[in-house]
């Protein structure tokens, strides 16, 4: 396909979330793309039920694209998830610069 075929749109996505996001818009991001891919593949499926056939590039396409949203679902997971750990090690170092202040 050309450079702006659909084939070069699957290998160009990228996920940007806002770096003031929260886990929980993190992982209602990472729930939304999973969900694309959900239905996706049951789309696949109820295609190759009905036809029997299916055009190559364009089930390529589809294949591709489905990883492609597995693959943003997963680093919102991961962002999500690392956003958790910076939170709490932040509140683990205000709870111990707290607890200094108040031994001296």
């Amino acid at each position: 396909m050309d450079i702006f075929g659909e084939a070069w749109i699957t290998r160009h996505v990228d996920y940007f979330s806002d770096p003031e996001a929260g886990p929980d818009a993190l992982l209602n991001d990472a729930t939304e793309w999973l969900h694309y891919a959900h239905n996706a593949i049951r789309l696949l499926a109820e295609l190759g039920d009905g036809h029997g056939s299916m055009n190559t590039p364009r089930l390529r396409v589809m294949l591709e694209s489905i990883a492609a949203f597995i693959e943003m679902g997963t680093r919102c997971a991961t962002q999500a998830h690392l956003r958790m750990q910076l939170f709490q090690v932040r509140s683990e170092e205000c709870s111990i610069t707290d607890d200094e202040r108040d031994a001296s």
